[in-house]
């Protein structure tokens, strides 16, 4: 069973993680008389996805508007990725960038957030170099739109988007932002998303969506060039 679908290259490092992961999720307990889901001592909460999805969204485009919105649940989402990849890093004393790199996209899966699967170009390094595409299958964000029997006309899955990059910064320690390419929720085909460091994020995306559209391979020079 693997947790994510990733280069031959770092098998190795996933499926470590995805080994303490399983452990660690093994050890989910509940007790209502108490009030309390756990997970090895930590505390969690069952909730609805279309709470995140639909919900959430909607309240906040009322008071804040669409964009707003889109930047307020790109905002929780990286928050929360940087503060789960710090707890998980001090608790499994993961030390390495690839280690605690490995362990973001495994997580992301187990949680139900959505399984990533890591695209050709990828160079997860510590510089401006940095390219992750990777797309995310079942974006419980884009299934909760689908499953209401709607469409939208943008992008939407903010959340995914904001926890990966979160969990990344936290691993490789430098800035980075996320862009969503194509969205299922607004008729794509897949969730496909680009991330980079935050002074490359604007160039990237319009290389990338114009090798696209030519039918071009994607390179990390030519992604990030320009």
């Amino acid at each position: 069973m693997r947790a994510a679908e990733v280069p031959p290259e770092m098998l190795e490092v996933f499926e470590k993680a995805r080994d303490a992961v399983k452990d660690y999720f093994e050890s989910l307990s509940s007790n209502p008389t108490l009030g309390r889901v756990e997970i090895d001592k930590d505390r969690f909460i069952l909730v609805r996805t279309d709470s995140l999805s639909l919900v959430l969204r909607n309240v906040l485009a009322t008071i804040y508007g669409e964009r707003g919105s889109d930047q307020l649940l790109y905002a929780f989402g990286k928050a929360v990725g940087q503060t789960e990849a710090r707890k998980f890093f001090e608790r499994f004393g993961l030390d390495d960038p690839m280690e605690r790199f490995g362990f973001g996209p495994t997580y992301f899966s187990f949680s139900g957030w959505a399984f990533v699967n890591l695209l050709y170009p990828t160079n997860p390094v510590p510089d401006e170099s940095f390219l992750l595409v990777f797309a995310n299958q079942h974006s419980f964000e884009a299934e909760g739109v689908l499953s209401e029997g709607e469409k939208t006309e943008k992008s939407i899955c903010h959340i995914n988007a904001g926890y990966l990059t979160g969990w990344c910064e936290e691993s490789f320690g430098i800035p980075l932002e996320t862009r969503e390419l194509f969205c299922s929720a607004k008729g794509d085909f897949l969730d496909l998303f680009l991330m980079t460091h935050r002074k490359k994020i604007r160039l990237a995306t319009e290389n990338a969506l114009k090798l696209i559209e030519n039918n071009e391979d994607l390179t990390v020079e030519g992604v990030l060039g320009g």
